[in-house]
């Protein structure tokens, strides 16, 4: 028996919950003859540590059971809970996504558990670090603008270890990318979504479109956006990139913009908006400017939030069935359904687009 299996042995002999956690980081860097910032650079993933060096930490891990932050009745007790991880505890239509993944876990019979990274710097990490010791059978992780990379990095640093301790992640809401195979990935048709919205808004008759939302940072806005172009150039619509409207979470902003490029000569018959709260935001904005929606401007939005259509003008939009892609993530992560999941979208029309205004385009 090694030095490590022995202190394992001397931890576990005493009766009662197992005592595993209490091994630290100094004993692995003691028993391994390394420092404890090597010990913490191998646990983590990251810096620069050689194989030899990294594959002997391992090993005094493996032989003391260590688990970091462990619980002991966590270690104690096999899982039977799924974590889900949202950046913040908001939104109507993410709302349905984990309605959906709640309702998937307790058909089964297991625990749900929410958190949240509270948009902080570092935030995902720190969770990740918690799921370490709670060992989660799935851990969903909801995809969110802007934050693809920060995603990529923590999750494929971390795959490893959260395989180590029973934990399949899984990303729902957004396209693979870099994320290494072994993890799940939940997405839906954003592309193919807001072509349909726009070649339906074009079978109408409309040629002029201005685009509101525009995020070229993230994933999912950037499918909506090549969604949109494709079906214009499809119809042989020229589109001018210069009144595009960037995407912001302030209604008065997205206001604002939307003012300023018509100030600056955009004259349009036809909104197209990557989101239906953009799509709200850009219906006041065009009331503001004495444009009446839909008779005048049409607006289109995606997501199908919920009330959508019992607005004062019935929002046509693109509805993402976002408590069936809930549900899809925990299968995934419980190897129901295979690593890569597509959910499809479809037009959702109602009032808030009509044939266009012939005079509209040239106020």
């Amino acid at each position: 028996m090694s030095e490590a299996q022995a202190v394992g042995a001397a931890r576990h002999s005493k009766p009662g919950p197992a005592k595993t956690g209490q091994a630290n980081i100094a004993d692995i860097a003691r028993l391994a003859g390394v420092s404890t910032a090597t010990v913490s650079r191998v646990m983590r993933g990251k810096g620069s540590v050689s194989q030899a060096t990294r594959d002997k930490v391992m090993k005094v891990v493996d032989d003391l059971g260590y688990v970091p932050n462990a619980h002991a009745l966590a270690l104690t007790t096999p899982p039977n809970s799924v974590t889900m991880v949202v950046r913040t505890i908001s939104g109507g239509t993410y709302a349905d996504l984990m309605s959906g993944v709640e309702q998937e876990v307790s058909s089964r019979g297991m625990t749900f558990r929410l958190i949240s990274t509270g948009m902080r710097v570092g935030g995902l990490q720190r969770v990740v670090d918690d799921l370490l010791s709670q060992r989660p059978k799935v851990a969903v992780m909801l995809a969110d603008a802007g934050t693809d990379v920060e995603q990529d990095e923590v999750l494929n640093d971390s795959f490893e270890q959260l395989s180590r301790v029973g934990t399949t992640a899984v990303l729902a809401g957004r396209p693979r990318l870099s994320l290494n195979p072994g993890i799940g990935v939940v997405d839906y048709a954003n592309e193919q979504g807001m072509h349909d919205l726009t070649r339906y808004m074009i079978s109408l008759g409309h040629r002029a479109f201005l685009f509101v939302g525009k995020a070229d940072i993230s994933s999912v806005f950037s499918a909506r956006y090549r969604g949109f172009l494709r079906a214009l150039d499809e119809a042989g619509i020229v589109h001018d990139p210069r009144f595009d409207v960037a995407r912001t979470d302030d209604r008065r902003t997205n206001m604002d913009a939307l003012a300023a490029a018509y100030a600056a000569g955009g004259r349009f018959t036809a909104v197209v908006a990557s989101t239906d709260a953009i799509a709200l935001d850009a219906i006041y904005g065009l009331r503001t400017l004495g444009l009446d929606v839909p008779r005048q401007v049409s607006v289109g939005g995606f997501d199908d939030m919920p009330y959508a259509g019992d607005l004062v003008v019935p929002l046509s939009t693109v509805h993402v069935p976002f408590a069936d892609l809930g549900r899809a993530a925990v299968k995934v992560g419980l190897g129901d359904m295979p690593l890569d999941v597509s959910v499809p979208t479809h037009l959702v029309v109602r009032r808030s687009i009509l044939p266009p205004d012939g005079d509209a385009a040239a106020r």
